[in-house]
Formats: C-alpha cells, structure tokens, sequence
C-alpha cells in the first residue's frame, strides 16, 4: 500500500499536479488525474490534426488559384509575343522595303549622276577623290579615284583665274569650278563645267558689241567733224576769191580757225575717252577740291552772269583719287548747267550716307528732258548745238574709274541735279593734326563782283 502510494505521488510529482504534499490521494483519484491528462493530450492531439488538414487544404487551393493564374499569364504571354513577332516582321518587311527603294534611288542617282554633262567629283576632308562620274573622267583624265585634287588641277591646268574658278586646260578646254557644294556628311562636291562654247558665244557676243559700238561711235564722230569741217570748208572757199577785202580775210580767217579749234577739241575728247580716262590715284583733300572747283567756275560764272551755293561737310575729309580728273568731271558738269540755263544759280552739296561720300551740283533751270535722261552719258549724245557729246560721258567714265556712281536726275523742287557718289572705302577721316574746318555755307554771287578772280578769292560770303 505504501508502494503504492509513493508511486502515486510520483505521478504526481511527473504531472506536476498542484496537489498538496501533505494531502493522501487514492489510486482511483490518480486514475483519475491520468485518464483526464490523456483526454486532454488526445483532444489537443485532434486539434492540432485538425489544424494539419486546414492547413493542407488551404495550401491546396492556394496552388490551385496560383497555377491557374500562371496559366492566364502565360496564355497572355504567349499572345503578346505573337504580337511583338507580328509587328516585328511587319517592321522587317517595311525597312526591308524601305531599303530597296533607296538602293533603287542610289541607283538612279548613281546613273543620273553619270549621264550629266559635266563632272562631279566628291572629296574627303584630305581633298582626295572618292567620287568622280564618266564626264569628270573626260573633263581632267584618269585615274582620278583617290587622287588629291589640288594635284590633279595641277596637271591638268595650263592656266588659272585668280579665283580659282575658270581654268584653261592643256587640251585647250576652258572649264567653271563650283565648290561650294557640300553632301552633308562632311565631304565636298566639285561640279566640273565645261564652258569652252558659252565662252567661245561670250566672247562672239561681246567682240559684236564692240563692232556695234565702235560703228555706232564713227558714226556719230563723222557727224560731228561734218559740221565743223563742212563751216572750215565754205570759209576757206570764201578766202579764195580775190575781191575780198582783208578785214573780210581776217574774219573768215577767224572762223575758219574756230572751226578747226573745235575740231581739234573733239579729237581731244574723243582720244581721251578712248583711253578711258586713265588717272593716278593720290589722297586729294575735299575743301582743295571744292576751292580748286570754285576757282575753275569763277570765270563761268562771271562769263554766263550766275550763282553760286555751297553747302556741305564742316570736317574735311581724304578722297583716294586723282583729283584733277575729278575736278574736270564737276566743272564739266556745271559748265553744261551754265550754258543751258541763263543766269543760273548752283547748289553745290557735300554730304556722307550710307552710300558713301555725295557731291551733287544742282541747277534752277528747265531740267533734263524724259526721253534724254537714259542716253544723257552716252558717247557723242548731245543736245545742244555746237556740243561734242562727250562731255557727260567722259564724267561717267571718270566716276567709274573712282569705283563711284553719277547719276543725273529732275529733283521735285525742278532744275537738274547731277549726284556724284564716292564709296566708303574711297574716302577716309583727315588726320586731326590736319584737320580744318570748313564754316558749311558758302554762296557766291557773280552778278555782285567786279572780276570773276575777285570774287573767287576774296568775294565769298560766308554764312553759319
């Protein structure tokens, strides 16, 4: 019995019961106790199955739901890619397509380029020819694939523009170079131009012109020794007769040379604007060139009775020219103003714009007829009797020989104005260590002074 007992309350002890030391259990109690632990192992041994199978079965159908979503994903996957491979094959066809049709083009600019009449020839940025079509070939020789350019012209070239875009080739064929062309991918395209006809037709055309124009020129020259000659002729006839008197002899005697005296003028103007007016450029001073013209034009003034006004820069200023033709040009310009219009009055006007350096003699007389103003600087074109015609032209030439415009015009207020036009690089600041000043307005009146040298040198009033 107390075998038993202990054993029971080693049970006990195993269970940790809270069962007091001190209190005497039965064996049925312990059964009891036992038979209610294993109740409570089997009952937690149940749940925890329980759990297990909840357990398996959610994993289940989570793998159930997971497969088949991956199998949507795939099915879209797999339509996707037979998107993807459609529209690639649609890209690959069209790019192939895209393809023939610019070889197609290269093609056809390849054959178009081959069947020009000039040459193209394309160079890298070593002028070395990469390119050169059948009429380069024919223009410069061959080879010319990978040969330096500048060599090649060397060769080829019996002479050169300063430009550098005609030349002369040793076969004797003229040729145009054009480089400014560019592919766009950094290499250069030369278009090679044979020009040996046109220039053969240019040269023709102009070689006419100059038949033209000299036989227009001996024409109007003939015209006007006639007159002259055909007045010197019937004097001298006059002069032949014995009855006449000598104070008859004397003045036909002067007519007869007056009448040479103007034909000896024509000659002059004519052989000098056959030789074009040729000048020696120097620095000249404007104010000495507007004295110079005021000293030149005294005696004019004073012979037709007019006036003189000038109005014009303050600050003087260097002309790179030859200052007595310049001077010739302007008196010649206001002697014709003198003689057509009586009693005339000049406005001389000195001023810079944007066109460069302006001096323009303006008159109040009856202006220039319409039908005149385009032949006005046209050789032995005149108007005016006793004229040679070659005045104004020789002005013109003047005024092309200083790379300057003259230009004849009605200004709206009337008379006539001739403008005489400087370009900028033609004319420069005078130094200020030279520099005078000029008081802007001068008038001058011829029909107030007793000598035409009087009211030149000492007869201006000055104004402003």
């Amino acid at each position: 019995m107390q075998n038993q007992n202990t054993q029971a309350s080693s049970n006990l002890d195993a269970l940790k019961s809270p069962v007091l030391q001190a209190e005497l259990l039965d064996v049925s109690d312990i059964i009891a106790l036992q038979l209610a632990e294993s109740e409570r192992m089997d009952s937690a041994n149940a749940a925890g199955d329980a759990e297990r199978i909840n357990l398996d079965e959610l994993l289940e159908n989570d793998f159930a739901s997971l497969t088949t979503s991956l199998k949507v994903s795939y099915a879209d996957l797999q339509s996707r890619v037979a998107e993807l491979t459609q529209e690639l094959s649609t890209a690959r066809a069209a790019r192939q397509e895209e393809l023939a049709e610019k070889e197609r083009l290269a093609h056809r600019l390849t054959a178009l380029v081959d069947a020009l009449p000039g040459g193209v020839l394309v160079l890298d940025h070593n002028h070395t020819i990469i390119l050169a079509n059948p009429g380069a070939a024919d223009l410069l020789g061959e080879p010319l694939l990978n040969m330096n350019f500048l060599s090649v012209i060397g060769e080829c070239a019996a002479s050169i523009s300063r430009d550098g875009t005609q030349m002369v080739l040793r076969s004797g064929r003229r040729i145009s170079l054009s480089t400014e062309l560019n592919d766009g991918y950094g290499d250069q395209v030369v278009l090679v131009t044979d020009v040996t006809e046109t220039y053969a037709a240019q040269e023709e055309s102009h070689r006419s012109e100059r038949l033209t124009a000299l036989g227009e020129m001996v024409a109007r020259l003939a015209h006007q020794i006639r007159t002259p000659l055909s007045s010197a002729l019937l004097y001298m006839g006059a002069m032949e007769r014995p009855t006449l008197a000598d104070d008859a002899r004397l003045e036909v005697t002067s007519k007869v040379k007056g009448r040479l005296k103007h034909l000896e003028s024509l000659v002059n103007d004519s052989l000098q604007f056959v030789k074009g007016g040729e000048t020696q450029d120097t620095d000249c001073s404007l104010f000495e060139l507007m004295q110079a013209l005021k000293v030149s034009l005294a005696p004019l003034l004073a012979q037709h009775n007019g006036a003189w006004c000038e109005t014009g820069l303050t600050r003087d200023v260097l002309i790179e020219g030859n200052q007595e033709a310049l001077l010739s040009a302007l008196v010649a310009i206001a002697e014709n103003a003198l003689q057509v219009t009586p009693n005339a009055v000049l406005t001389v006007t000195t001023e810079i714009t944007g066109s460069g350096l302006e001096m323009s003699i303006r008159d109040n007389g009856p202006g220039i007829a319409q039908d005149a103003l385009s032949r006005i600087f046209d050789p032995y074109f005149t108007t005016r009797a006793g004229g040679t015609g070659l005045g104004l032209a020789l002005c013109a030439m003047i005024a092309r020989n200083h790379d300057a415009t003259l230009v004849a015009s009605n200004p709206a207020g009337g008379g006539a104005e001739f403008k005489l036009t400087l370009p900028h690089a033609r004319f420069k600041a005078v130094p200020p260590s030279l520099q005078t000043e000029s008081a802007g307005v001068a008038v001058i009146n011829a029909r107030q002074q007793q000598t035409p040298f009087e009211q030149a040198n000492h007869g201006a009033a000055v104004h402003g």
